[in-house]
């Protein structure tokens, strides 16, 4: 009874889809903001209240429909983009995760899937955003600034899109009243965020594949080994940069934390953070491998992660 239910409200939902992308793409406002915002948000509420197997079902017939009514296959492509984005950001609020390791996990999986766009995009209609912008950067006099940039920008596109789904999908999904279980645990860390921003962390897990990631990339360049392939090197480079932010943010909170609990003053915390702020700049690399040093220290000493996600759960429980 309860899959015949949850079957049928995945029709309905599949069926308003398909009719409001033929009218979003007819109109010309399907290519603004909902392919990219409105489809993810939707299909992640149809896994939130469907769950994996009927979203899927849903997103997989709705795209066939859609193609052979509007026979644009970019759009399709397109659109399947934003369903898989939609279905993955559903999946990662259900499961039992930090936000955190949420939003790495989420933004790794959406450079990749940025990349396997673009490979079939090229294969049907012959462009490549990333292949012609190789060819461009070459004429630039600073080519490795103009390759930061471009990297920055196929590893920070993601990350943003899928913050921001995550976020507006956790909001609908309160208002609908359909959050449980994870779901719901996450939201009210949103809610209090205030007083939890201080202790969301990722887990040990994904900080030390992080770091471990970090390093491998750091081994390949100082042997020189060179990746050929666009999309591959594309992938590995946009990656790194990811994992580099997370375990920056992270790895700082955690030594700020420990500042505070140390000399409780909020002195000591404006003066670290002035000279962390002064090592990114001038000593990037010095700082990063000294920030990955200490939590590794503090992780032994403390156990600071593990004890951060029971301060969550504690305080959670209280409300």
């Amino acid at each position: 009874m309860n899959d015949t239910k949850k079957m049928t409200e995945a029709s309905i939902l599949a069926a308003l889809f398909i009719i409001s992308t033929i009218v979003a793409i007819g109109s010309g406002f399907g290519y603004a903001l909902y392919l990219d915002f409105i489809v993810p948000i939707l299909f992640c509420i149809i896994h939130l209240k469907c769950d994996l197997k009927y979203s899927v079902l849903c997103g997989v017939s709705s795209l066939c429909i859609i193609g052979l009514v509007i026979g644009n296959i970019g759009t399709v492509i397109w659109a399947s983009q934003s369903v898989v984005l939609g279905i993955m950001c559903g999946t990662l609020i259900s499961k039992e995760t930090t936000i955190m390791d949420d939003l790495v996990c989420g933004s790794i999986l959406g450079v990749l899937l940025m990349v396997f766009v673009d490979v079939y995009a090229s294969k049907l209609i012959g462009y490549s955003f990333m292949n012609e912008f190789q060819g461009y950067s070459k004429l630039f006099p600073y080519k490795e600034y103009v390759d930061v940039i471009y990297y920055l920008f196929i590893a920070l596109f993601p990350f943003g899109t899928m913050f921001s789904i995550y976020y507006l999908s956790l909001m609908l999904a309160r208002k609908l009243n359909i959050l449980k279980g994870n779901g719901k645990k996450k939201m009210q860390i949103i809610k209090n965020f205030k007083t939890c921003s201080r202790f969301i962390c990722c887990s040990k897990n994904i900080f030390y594949g992080c770091v471990i990631y970090i390093v491998i990339m750091e081994v390949l360049n100082i042997f020189k080994i060179e990746i050929n392939s666009v999309y591959i090197k594309t992938i590995f480079i946009s990656v790194k940069y990811l994992c580099l932010y997370f375990v920056i943010r992270d790895g700082y909170i955690a030594l700020q934390n420990y500042a505070l609990l140390r000399h409780k003053k909020i002195f000591f915390i404006r003066i670290l953070s002035l000279i962390t702020l002064i090592f990114l700049i001038y000593e990037f690399k010095l700082c990063t491998i000294g920030i990955i040093v200490l939590n590794i220290i503090l992780d032994l000493k403390l156990n600071t992660r593990n004890m951060y996600i029971s301060m969550i759960d504690n305080y959670l429980s209280t409300l």
